[in-house]
């Protein structure tokens, strides 16, 4: 008897170290996506501006704004994109949504602290977020008259929507 359980045994045995092995592998891709950063409106209260002031011809009455960008995670930089009413009258600058208000007048929208490159619709600009993921775009806005337009004075107001692409 002893022989055969040795021999089942033995025959366990080799059946065991015959039994196959498989292995698979796991493969994991993925991206991580930008985050966000909180953007503000930007409320402008241009100075009132007397008609005989408002010379044709370019942008009067600038005032400084800044669009600012604050919490940004995972985000290197922003690309703007800016839409609303284009007054075809006024070289494409933002139309005076007022209603009753001035005409002959638009709004001006420009890039930058100095210099003459305007932010009209349709514009893009890229803003770069730094270490402190924070970045800003200064901007000035004022009104615009173009050489020709008659001038009836009153209210001015204009709306600009801008659409941030996290990157």
């Amino acid at each position: 008897m002893k022989t055969q359980h040795s021999v089942l045994a033995l025959l366990m045995l080799a059946t065991m170290g015959q039994a196959r092995a498989d292995s698979a592998t796991i493969d994991v891709t993925g991206k991580v996506l930008p985050g966000t950063c909180t953007m503000a409106n930007v409320p402008v209260a241009l100075d009132g501006i007397d008609a005989v002031d408002l010379g044709t011809g370019g942008e009067h009455g600038l005032k400084p704004a800044v669009l600012s960008f604050t919490g940004c995670v995972g985000v290197t930089s922003v690309e703007l994109t800016f839409d609303g009413t284009a007054d075809a009258t006024q070289d494409g600058h933002w139309q005076n949504l007022s209603t009753g208000g001035a005409t002959g007048v638009a709004v001006a929208l420009l890039d930058g602290t100095t210099g003459n490159v305007f932010l009209k619709k349709g514009a893009t600009k890229a803003v770069t977020i730094n270490g402190a993921a924070t970045g800003r775009l200064d901007m000035r806005t004022g009104y615009y008259r173009k050489a020709g337009t008659l001038l009836k004075a009153g209210d001015v107001s204009s709306q600009i929507t801008v659409t941030a692409d996290y990157k």
